[in-house]
């Protein structure tokens, strides 16, 4: 019975901390709200002079790349940058996304091969 107890104890603890955590971290993932900003973006790819196209950079990230996200601009952001440190690290891609938070002013993110 304690052990149960404890181990209950225990579940409720990781989960309020996982939480506590997520609040202060971009990305979010773990928060009991995550979809509380809306965000307009375009990603922009250039490999060796050449831009890819909206096809073909879906097909790189696998992921949209253009239109609404309703989470965190920084998972995005995360994804590219995971893509480009690993798979696409001899690419020597050059990423420019254009977004804007909840319709405010629009900014620049740029990921650049060092």
């Amino acid at each position: 019975m304690k052990t149960r107890f404890f181990i209950g104890i225990l579940f409720i603890l990781l989960q309020v901390s996982s939480v506590v955590y997520a609040r202060f971290i971009p990305e979010r993932f773990f928060c009991w709200a995550p979809y509380d900003t809306h965000v307009n973006f375009e990603v922009f790819v250039t490999i060796d002079g050449k831009t890819l196209s909206t096809e073909e950079t879906v097909a790189r990230y696998h992921y949209k790349m253009n239109g609404w996200e309703q989470r965190s601009i920084d998972n995005i952001f995360s994804l590219i940058s995971q893509y480009e440190l690993t798979y696409g690290k001899s690419d020597n891609a050059q990423v420019l996304m254009t977004y804007s938070i909840n319709g405010h002013e629009e900014k620049e993110w740029r990921f650049e091969h060092e």
